[in-house]
């Protein structure tokens, strides 16, 4: 909802940039017209464009040569923010709107990673501390390389490659085990247990049609454009004065498909793990087991334990012993 809300208010200002500097273009062409009273009877009027420096002032071309990354917020939304009628509140909203959605998106890559590991069986003896700690500095080192001279190039390569190719893949295949390996009568069952709703017939066509073929006809066409197409990045040029297109060397591509292929290849790989067996330490998916788990940041429990005393508001006090007694059934297991 968040990001639904900061698209509107980025694409409003994008619009209203653009349309800012198709008047501004149109006045600067008056003001030249204005000066140019030599001019040949003669001359064709294409001509005048080159003649008197006159500039094509079009909302498309405007449109299309907005910045990207990070241009995109310091430099075309600054712009646009001076032009406002009280600029100053209006530029402390819009960076504050950037430095939540920058939090936000940082406490949900960390909790998805933590909580990854957490479960692994090897780090579950070290404190939950240790580990929080140890990932944060990794981020830390990693993002350094952002803040260099060329950090501009990094991230446009890190926004082009990491989320696309290895996210549409990983997105796929979840759609692909739970909707036809899992099956979708069981995963329509399970969300009718869990919330009292079966879905209806738009999400039963979406997850079952729609939904793959859409993510299938996204990843082909950016693989074939990625062939056909030598992929490219804008770089400054100082005799032009201005970014232009260049092919990334071929040692940067390297990076970006191993980017690419470390989303995508523990996927086979965890897969053959668990189908063969092959590692001791990887436990047996076919023999099922309900264990107590503690895989959130937060150091505080989240389960009581099981011999303190269960007061009910309606009855004697209860105690872990007797509640024992009152078994019941979470899929194929009891507990």
């Amino acid at each position: 909802m968040t990001a639904i809300y900061a698209s509107v208010v980025i694409f409003a200002i994008l619009g209203f940039k653009a349309v800012s500097n198709v008047k501004s273009c149109e006045k600067d062409n008056e003001e030249l017209l204005a000066q140019s009273h030599g001019l040949a009877t003669t001359v064709a009027m294409g001509d005048h464009l080159n003649i008197t420096g006159l500039r094509d002032c079009s909302l498309d071309r405007e449109l299309d040569a907005a910045a990207e990354g990070t241009g995109l917020a310091f430099i075309v939304f600054t712009q646009a923010i001076v032009e406002l009628p009280g600029a100053p509140f209006w530029a402390i909203i819009f960076f504050m709107m950037l430095l939540s959605l920058g939090i936000g998106s940082q406490i949900g890559i960390l909790e998805g990673m933590l909580c990854t590991i957490f479960d692994i069986e090897i780090f579950k003896r070290v404190s939950k501390q240790y580990i929080t700690a140890t990932v944060c500095i990794i981020c830390f080192f990693v993002g350094i390389i952002f803040t260099t001279g060329a950090g501009e190039y990094w991230l446009s390569m890190f926004d082009s490659f990491a989320g696309t190719i290895g996210l549409v893949v990983v997105a796929m295949m979840e759609m692909i085990s739970v909707v036809y390996v899992y099956g979708h009568e069981k995963f329509t069952k399970d969300i009718q247990d869990m919330t009292g709703y079966k879905p209806g017939i738009y999400w039963q066509v979406t997850w079952r049609f729609l939904a793959p073929i859409i993510m299938a006809v996204i990843l082909v066409s950016s693989v074939v454009s990625m062939v056909i197409k030598h992929p490219t990045y804008q770089a400054w040029s100082r005799e032009e004065g201005d970014t232009v297109a260049t092919p990334y060397p071929t040692w940067v591509l390297g990076i970006a498909i191993s980017m690419i292929l470390a989303g995508i290849l523990p996927i086979p790989i965890v897969f053959l793990l668990r189908r063969y067996q092959i590692l001791k330490m990887d436990i047996n998916i076919h023999e099922g087991s309900i264990r107590r788990i503690d895989t959130t940041v937060s150091t505080k429990e989240m389960i009581t334990d099981v011999d303190e005393q269960l007061t009910s508001p309606d009855g004697p006090c209860l105690t872990a012993t007797n509640t024992l007694k009152n078994k019941f059934t979470i899929g194929d297991f009891e507990v």
